[in-house]
């Protein structure tokens, strides 16, 4: 099992910005373009049962805390919360996700001793998109 808990930087995407105006929709193609250029920085922490997720990007932050197999509210950085449900299966997190507009979405945490894989993609449309990050 690696080390999961950690901080990692943003290296590089994959078809983000299409998965992300896929999802979204072409009326939110100009934020889904920026946000497909950010860098963010992602920490993840562990105190007992309770994991956070924090993402940082151009001086802003948002915090993610939840407990494995137990449903709860995530807040995106631009206000919309959305149900979601994160497990654990080896090195991997696994976010499943319902969206405002009734879309699922899965985000695939996938952990090595170099960085973290984020594999998303939407049950919907079979949209995909990768973010690598590596361990800092």
């Amino acid at each position: 099992m690696v080390q999961i808990v950690g901080k990692y930087e943003h290296e590089r995407s994959e078809n983000l910005e299409e998965y992300l105006k896929t999802v979204v929709g072409e009326e939110h193609a100009d934020k889904a373009a920026t946000f497909a250029q950010s860098k963010p920085v992602l920490e993840v922490g562990n105190n007992g049962d309770d994991y956070t997720i924090t993402v940082s990007n151009d001086g802003k932050s948002n915090t993610t805390t939840f407990q494995l197999g137990v449903p709860y509210d995530e807040t995106m950085p631009h206000g919309v919360t959305m149900k979601s449900l994160t497990t654990q299966e080896g090195d991997k997190f696994t976010t499943k996700t319902e969206l405002p507009n009734g879309n699922k979405s899965v985000r695939v945490y996938e952990f090595t001793e170099n960085g973290i894989t984020v594999h998303l993609s939407d049950e919907n449309t079979g949209a995909k998109g990768t973010r690598y990050y590596k361990r800092m």
